[in-house]
Formats: structure tokens, C-alpha cells, sequence
């Protein structure tokens, strides 16, 4: 869980950052993605587990998948955690897309 203090430390410097400077925007950009990359691993890697344990608790206990499933965000609560840490950073990432997009289009605007 690492990679989670390591995108709060990025998502901070991109609040922080001068919006106008296109490179500063670019390294967040980099960064942040980069490091969903390796949250949506470790998000498959969790996922199998809870679905492992879900798996296990209907079939060879006879569970039923409600009770499996509630057992299994009980085991794994990252589960929830990353799905909804990974969302705000994706949406962040569109952010900085945006204002980069913009940038560009002022910097044309201003050349013509």
C-alpha cells in the first residue's frame, strides 16, 4: 500500500502546482498514471483473493454468496479501498489531461 502514499504525495503536488505550466502538469500526469498502473496489480491481486475466498466459502462450506461475499470484504477491505482511491485518481488523471488540452489550445490560439 505504499503506492497509495506515493499517489496522495502526487495528487498533492498537482493541487500545488502553477496550472499554467504545462510541464510541471505532464510529470504529475506521468507519475500519477504510473503509479495506478501498478494499483490496478495489486487490485487484480486482491481481487483474486476475495474471489478465491468467496469461491470457497459457497462451494466447499456452503455459504451462501451473500455471506461469502460480506466474509470476503471483511478479509479483504483494500478491496474497497483501491476501487475507490483508484477512481479519484483516474479521475484526477482526466483533470490534467484536460488543462494540458487547454494550454495547447491557448498557446495556438495566441500564435494565430
Amino acid at each position: 500500500m505504499d503506492q497509495i502514499v506515493n499517489l496522495q504525495k502526487w495528487v498533492s503536488k498537482y493541487y500545488k502546482c502553477d496550472m499554467q505550466n504545462g510541464e510541471e502538469l505532464n510529470l504529475c500526469l506521468q507519475k500519477i498514471t504510473g503509479i495506478l498502473f501498478y494499483l490496478e496489480t495489486l487490485r487484480s491481486e486482491v481481487h483474486d483473493q476475495w474471489q478465491n475466498k468467496v469461491f470457497d466459502q459457497t462451494t466447499k462450506h456452503g455459504v451462501s454468496v451473500n455471506r461469502a461475499e460480506n466474509e470476503a470484504h471483511v478479509l479483504h477491505p483494500e478491496m474497497y479501498q483501491l476501487r475507490h482511491i483508484m477512481t479519484a485518481g483516474y479521475r484526477i488523471t482526466d483533470a490534467i489531461r484536460t488543462n494540458i488540452s487547454y494550454l495547447k489550445s491557448e498557446k495556438l490560439n495566441v500564435n494565430n
